[in-house]
């Protein structure tokens, strides 16, 4: 069950609210967003050495793991420093939030004990932070309230929530990162806001689909040495891949009659007209293998999907 979630999970590819009452223990408050400790001036004035102390400060908060006191470390500190300390921080809050996705999943089932978030919330895709207050369990109420803060959200997966990282609350760091980090998360932004795809069908339409694979394609372009560079070419890949071949639950073409979707057909012409692009190359050879086809989709069709979108991915890679 537990690898069927977490496949789930990576399938995605992949709001606030006011202090909770009417409690009978104060709940932690969801937190405010990052203040400006520093206007420019002050900020110039921040010499190196008080910012090595602040990253020393910052990599002994890292050590003791506990996300909430993590954020609001970098909350607290992250104007005084440079764009490149900015980065540093940021990549490093998205590196142990990934490694704590286990930890607080089961931190979560095991204090929502009788379903509670189902029953408030079951019909939602995420777990609307307005709805906190009405958690009747003390300690699923600080828990998820403490999820909140450390810059997760709730996802409804299978008939149960689970945390995924809330990349929109982390675009809050947008004016102390570099363009090349803010474009990352803002990316990464589009997923955690709607997933792409769920239960073996796409919950987006193909145009935006479209409209997500070649803002990708642009960062991978532009950011070619990047330190992201790989992960962003492997997302690339995936939604590539959907967008070509489709999912179970959303065929680009008819089951009976085989023959392409309008709208399907409709979004690959329009792709293929952007202008110095990679997938829209691909995108336009594979109108080419639909039409010869009559436009109907078979195997044969679909075994050229492969080909395509590792011809676009060379293409990526050779324009390094």
């Amino acid at each position: 069950m537990k690898k069927s979630i977490n496949m789930a999970i990576i399938l995605i590819l992949v709001v606030l609210v006011t202090t909770l009452s009417g409690c009978k223990k104060k709940s932690p408050a969801i937190t405010d967003p990052v203040k400006d400790p520093a206007g420019p001036t002050e900020d110039l004035e921040t010499n190196e050495k008080d910012r090595e102390k602040i990253m020393a400060e910052f990599n002994n908060a890292l050590n003791g793991k506990e996300l909430d006191k993590i954020v609001f470390f970098i909350d607290e500190n992250i104007g005084k420093l440079s764009q490149i300390e900015g980065d540093k921080m940021v990549s490093e809050l998205e590196k142990i939030l990934n490694q704590s996705l286990d930890v607080t999943t089961n931190k979560i089932s095991q204090a929502d004990t009788n379903g509670e978030l189902m029953t408030i919330a079951g019909t939602e895709l995420f777990f609307p932070e307005d709805k906190i207050k009405d958690i009747q369990n003390e300690k699923l109420r600080d828990e998820i309230t403490k999820t909140i803060n450390s810059k997760y959200k709730l996802i409804n997966l299978e008939g149960s929530y689970y945390p995924i990282i809330d990349y929109e609350k982390i675009k809050q760091y947008n004016n102390y990162i570099s363009d090349e980090m803010k474009e990352y998360i803002e990316i990464k932004a589009m997923d955690s806001n709607e997933p792409v795809a769920m239960d073996a069908g796409l919950r987006i339409s193909y145009d935006d689909l479209a409209d997500r694979i070649i803002k990708t394609e642009k960062y991978i372009e532009k950011y070619s040495q990047g330190q992201r560079y790989e992960e962003m070419l492997g997302n690339y890949k995936n939604k590539l891949a959907l967008y070509l071949g489709g999912l179970d639950n959303t065929p680009i073409a008819d089951f009976e009659t085989k023959k392409i979707y309008d709208d399907v057909l409709e979004s690959y012409n329009k792709t293929a007209k952007i202008k110095d692009s990679a997938t829209a190359f691909v995108v336009n050879k594979y109108i080419d293998v639909i039409k010869e086809n009559n436009n109907l989709i078979n195997k044969d069709v679909e075994d050229k999907v492969v080909s395509l979108v590792n011809e676009a991915l060379s293409s990526l890679e050779l324009s390094k």
